[in-house]
């Protein structure tokens, strides 16, 4: 028999926890490994021991190079029944993942993309008593004395480090130079933070490829909040994360991408990037209207790219000068021209 865990037993095991200490082994505010791994059932690749979804090193090596406006769009055209039977009339008229993008960042570094695996803290405004049951909690699990750094030390590689800092309301900073450089150290990602940042020069010398997206800067080192949930569901602004979520960050702001999804939105990417590339020599050569290279593909030009695509599956990088490892692998390539040519053979011939 399946267990279910419905979000109102979560909330009520969360506060029974706080007050009752439940399990002496359990993270205090944490799904446990059977709650996360029923909240985030879609996946069904591996995960880390902890239950959290761990999407493959490739899959986020990939998605590098799909644009936060791309990643968006494609979710924004997914419904979470895809695959799982009829779709309801409601969720025809709003689809499941519109919410997953959140903009009005300050990137440390606009020219660094951020972009891994999540693993989440959610801080709340500090409340004494509250406070003196999550710290004697804390102790009881052997846990640092400061809360700050709990979410850190759980920390893997290639995870990127999600805060919630009281939605950024407070003026007190969560992350200066010393706490960047572990994060750095511990995960050789970024980190998206609901807060602020402090340090920012000391922050900028940790390494040329550590980035922090905030909401401002501040001086002023942190002291009025405390840690309600760590890998866990939170919000970031208008997007829901949970842990495992591939975050990518760039100047556009940052989209979580649900990990069952996520080589979804990487393979769609790299279609229409092949397909852009090739649209792009068209419209320079003066051979194509804009409106045919921007998705208008006459049946003949269909077939031309198909036949590009068979050509040149071996030497795509030689398109992508700027940046090489943008170019799709040559069996994708190969996949996507075959997966073409069956579909061409299935349509009706158009005279």
């Amino acid at each position: 028999m399946k267990i279910r865990f419905p979000l109102y037993s979560f909330l009520l095991a969360v506060l029974a926890g706080l007050i009752f200490d439940i399990s002496a082994t359990a993270q205090p505010f944490s799904l446990t490994k059977e709650e996360m791994e029923y909240y985030t059932g879609r996946w069904q690749g591996e995960r880390f021991p902890d239950g959290r979804p761990k999407v493959s090193d490739d899959i986020v090596r990939r998605m590098r190079y799909v644009s936060v406006t791309e990643a968006w769009q494609i979710l924004n055209g997914m419904s979470d029944n895809e695959g799982q039977g009829a779709i309801s009339f409601g969720e025809m008229r709003r689809p499941t993942y519109s919410n997953q993008y959140y903009g009005g960042f300050k990137m440390m570094r606009e020219d660094v993309v951020i972009c891994g695996r999540a693993s989440t803290i959610q801080f709340m405004p500090y409340r004494p008593d509250l406070n003196a049951f999550i710290q004697q909690k804390g102790d009881k699990e052997g846990r640092s004395r400061g809360q700050y750094v709990w979410g850190i030390d759980q920390l893997q590689a290639g995870d990127v480090y999600v805060a919630n800092v009281c939605e950024g309301i407070l003026d007190a900073s969560h992350v200066g130079d010393n706490l960047g450089t572990t994060i750095w150290t511990k995960t050789g990602n970024g980190a998206v933070i609901r807060g602020t940042l402090r340090d920012l020069y000391g922050n900028l010398g940790v390494d040329p490829k550590w980035n922090v997206m905030v909401r401002d800067f501040r001086p002023q080192a942190n002291s009025s909040n405390l840690v309600v949930g760590i890998n866990c569901p939170i919000q970031i602004g208008y997007a829901t994360v949970m842990p495992g979520d591939i975050v990518l960050g760039t100047r556009e702001g940052v989209v979580f991408i649900p990990p069952h999804l996520a080589q979804r939105v990487v393979e769609t990417s790299e279609r229409t990037r092949l397909q852009d590339v090739f649209a792009h020599a068209g419209l320079r050569e003066g051979r194509w209207t804009a409106q045919q290279a921007d998705g208008g593909f006459t049946p003949a030009m269909n077939e031309e790219f198909t036949q590009w695509l068979i050509k040149n599956a071996d030497n795509m990088k030689k398109f992508f000068e700027d940046e090489p490892e943008a170019a799709p692998s040559p069996e994708f390539i190969k996949a996507y021209a075959k997966e073409r040519m069956e579909a061409a053979k299935a349509r009706p011939q158009q005279r």
